[in-house]
């Protein structure tokens, strides 16, 4: 999109929330086309294969939610294997009802999803609201968001490195890999979404097929990444299963169907019920305007923490920010991959910038925070999986992707090189 160009309003797709109010000029709007009558779908492997640590693939879905959910779930059942859960059935009725009121994107979507499997969305014992693959686990990361006035180009950027070990989730857990199976993040999905109701959007998507992401942009501009809280584990309570409200994953892609802005997203949020499945997260959130600011947490996930970026580089790692707003609370022991030392690095990179950033500085810095330490004997190493460069104003996507190790011990990891994707809402 073109600077100065009226941004198409996106938000009047999106089914009236119950608990969300939207701004009075989006009420009661329809969408301007109706819903095309068949799926369009396409799907590319964009980066490694069977033999590398990961296999990306790009994924273009323009549709009804129905239709993209049916596509989805197709694409669990047929290659992951996915198989569904079956909880309480009280709490089924509760996710169920959840969605219905309060995200009904989501709802359309499992309804197509649950066709997938032969089975009807309300009346089946099995949680069609999620596909869950290669199970899940919480990211570590390092990321900025900076706005237009710390960018040459002038547009606000999310800059994003998503660290996380390269194992099963049964390696994770202390025991051994059983012969074909995936790593936690072997099958990462660069999903392009044009729905019928929501805005579209561009996300990387891992664990859950259906309703997670893990960082992205829509095509208003908004961008959001979910980063762990590892202090928060220490004293961890998690659901460890499907519950009535937004999973970690399942918020960030929460935000790109249903807000605009941030204060959109910020009324969003403090409207909405949300819990952990597995691990305390926090979440960056930016705009187009170059707004941004911090979603937490308190350590009993009963109070919520608001900062504002206030029109300047706003960073996030792996602590609690509104515990540690200034680097003379940090502790000394951090190690030099530590969440502290990150932030701290981060911190020097941007500050030490005479003028505003070019897209190689920006790299420059993120590179500089990423996870390339030698891998402990017998244990599969942590790795920057990505890092990924979200343009809110042009709706791209640069991302580099960790292929797996190097031949030999001295010689860096393999990586795919920055591959480039557009969000086109526009025909």
């Amino acid at each position: 999109m073109n600077r100065g160009k009226r941004v198409p309003n996106y938000a009047a797709c999106v089914v009236l929330l119950s608990l969300i109010p939207l701004p009075v000029s989006l009420r009661g709007q329809q969408p301007d086309q109706a819903a095309p009558a068949a799926l369009s779908f396409s799907e590319t492997q964009v980066a490694g294969g069977a033999d590398d640590a990961a296999i990306v693939r790009h994924l273009r879905l323009s549709g009804t939610n129905p239709q993209i959910g049916a596509k989805l779930g197709e694409i669990a059942r047929l290659r992951h294997g996915v198989q569904l859960r079956r909880p309480a059935s009280a709490t089924l009725r509760a996710r169920r009802e959840f969605y219905r009121r309060n995200y009904p994107n989501h709802y359309e979507r499992a309804v197509g999803a649950a066709q997938a499997f032969g089975l009807d969305v309300d009346a089946a014992p099995e949680d069609c609201l999620e596909l869950l693959y290669n199970v899940s686990a919480a990211p570590g990361c390092s990321t900025v968001f900076y706005p237009p006035p710390y960018t040459e180009v002038g547009h606000p950027l999310l800059s994003r490195n998503y660290d996380f070990p390269t194992g099963t989730f049964r390696e994770l857990q202390g025991g051994r890999a059983q012969p074909g199976e995936r790593g936690m993040t072997a099958d990462i999905y660069v999903v392009e979404v044009y729905p019928d109701r929501g805005i579209p959007s561009l996300y990387i998507a891992a664990y859950d097929l259906l309703g997670g992401c893990l960082d992205g942009v829509n095509a208003a501009g908004l961008t959001v990444a979910i980063l762990a809280d590892g202090e928060a584990r220490r004293t961890a309570d998690p659901a460890r299963g499907a519950q009535g409200g937004l999973s970690e994953i399942e918020v960030p892609r929460f935000l790109l169907d249903t807000c605009v802005t941030v204060e959109d997203a910020k009324c969003a949020l403090m409207a909405t019920k949300q819990y952990y499945g597995l691990m305390p997260c926090h979440y960056i959130i930016g705009d187009r305007a170059g707004r941004s600011f911090i979603w937490e947490y308190s350590r009993a996930h009963n109070r919520e923490y608001v900062l504002d970026g206030e029109a300047r580089p706003q960073i996030i790692t792996n602590h609690p920010v509104f515990k540690y707003h200034s680097p003379d609370k940090f502790p000394t022991d951090d190690p030099p991959l530590g969440s502290f030392s990150r932030f701290r690095k981060l911190q020097e990179e941007v500050g030490s910038a005479s003028g505003a950033l070019s897209m190689e500085a920006i790299k420059r810095a993120n590179h500089c925070v990423a996870i390339t330490d030698a891998p402990n004997p017998g244990r599969k190493p942590d790795r920057t999986l990505w890092h990924s460069l979200y343009d809110c104003q042009d709706l791209t996507l640069q991302v580099d992707f960790y292929l797996g190790e190097a031949s030999t011990p001295e010689a860096p990891p393999r990586r795919s090189g920055y591959l480039t994707f557009r969000l086109r809402p526009e025909p």
